[in-house]
């Protein structure tokens, strides 16, 4: 077997791992908007099992999908492109970093924070002002990183014009 045919194969594997990856990450985010919906109405204590439920969802799901999506989006770029990379794939590192900083430093703590004070809510019976400030930074900030993902799509999808502009 030739050295361009393992590449080959090594590159259509890698990118299953990728698409595996984002329908992960993109998939938890459906389930939990349904989620959000199905519990925000409910009890307290529905509403602190529901806060269970995407913070399991996110450790278990989301973050080993945003995981395997960059490291099977390195290795992609490794074998096509070794040490020439295009331009365009620095554009793609730059909105998944900003996606990971931003999930890192904002989301997760207002998850956890979300998580805390559904808890306390329930055990109180009343909702809190922490647990509503908690929810609107983990939408807010969810949004974003969620954005900054989809926005890698199209410059994947168009790398193609930028390589033969420049």
């Amino acid at each position: 077997m030739s050295t361009a045919r393992i590449k080959s194969h090594l590159f259509k594997i890698f990118l299953v791992l990728h698409f595996i990856g984002l329908t992960l990450v993109i998939g938890v985010r459906f389930a939990s908007f349904v989620i959000e919906h199905a519990t925000s109405n409910g009890t307290l204590q529905v509403l602190a099992q529901g806060r269970d439920l995407m913070g399991d969802l996110a450790l278990t799901l989301t973050a080993p999908g945003f995981w395997l999506t960059i490291v099977s989006g390195i290795a992609m770029v490794v074998v096509r492109y070794g040490k020439n990379v295009p331009g365009w794939v620095w554009a793609k590192v730059a909105l998944t970093m900003a996606a990971m900083v931003l999930a890192l430093t904002r989301v997760a703590p207002a998850l956890v924070a979300a998580r805390k004070w559904a808890h306390v809510a329930a055990v109180q019976g009343y909702r809190l002002p922490q647990l509503h400030n908690s929810l609107s930074q983990v939408t807010v900030y969810g949004g974003l990183v969620f954005t900054l993902i989809l926005l890698t799509v199209p410059v994947a999808v168009w790398k193609p014009r930028w390589k033969s502009r420049g």
